[in-house]
């Protein structure tokens, strides 16, 4: 099996139902697998940018260096873009779904845990599922998508018992 972690959407999901961020994704994927064969673990996120806040740049940079250290978990940075006095992530959500898609026509795993509250991925998702794949997503109650649940094969909940194990 596969997990996909969505870094930004489970970042505000976490934040919103824990107060909190600071959790291992490897060891979040872990647990997803419940005893399962784990191949992988890919992990998204857009780099943040100095212009956004020096104490936000530089939280994540060390986030990433302590990421870019756990051996079995593959990290993905995409960048941000401002526009109408915001800023936006830009290729992530791309990214996820055209590994899940391509990592499941290699036939590189049968399950995928999609771990994000995004519904842009669900024409993703129905795609792994349409070539056989089973798709289970990972979220919090509270931002979890409805379309995603809708593809997907199962949700998981990602309640504060689970969030807690998953601490480093």
């Amino acid at each position: 099996m596969a997990v996909f972690i969505d870094g930004a959407n489970t970042y505000r999901a976490f934040i919103q139902a824990f107060g909190s961020a600071r959790y291992s994704p490897l060891r979040l994927a872990t647990l997803l697998a419940a005893g399962r064969d784990l191949v992988r673990t890919n992990f998204y996120v857009a780099a943040v940018p100095q212009d956004m806040g020096l104490q936000l740049y530089a939280g994540q940079q060390k986030f990433l260096r302590r990421l870019n250290r756990e051996a079995g978990l593959t990290v993905w940075v995409g960048r941000m873009a401002h526009a109408g006095g915001r800023w936006y992530e830009k290729g992530v959500d791309v990214k996820i779904a055209t590994d899940m898609v391509a990592l499941a026509y290699a036939g590189e795993y049968d399950v995928a845990v999609l771990v994000s509250g995004d519904g842009d991925l669900a024409p993703g998702v129905h795609e792994v599922r349409r070539i056989g794949r089973r798709v289970e997503n990972a979220m919090t109650r509270a931002r979890r998508s409805w379309h995603l649940v809708q593809e997907s094969t199962r949700f998981i909940p990602i309640g504060r018992a689970l969030f807690e194990r998953c601490r480093p």
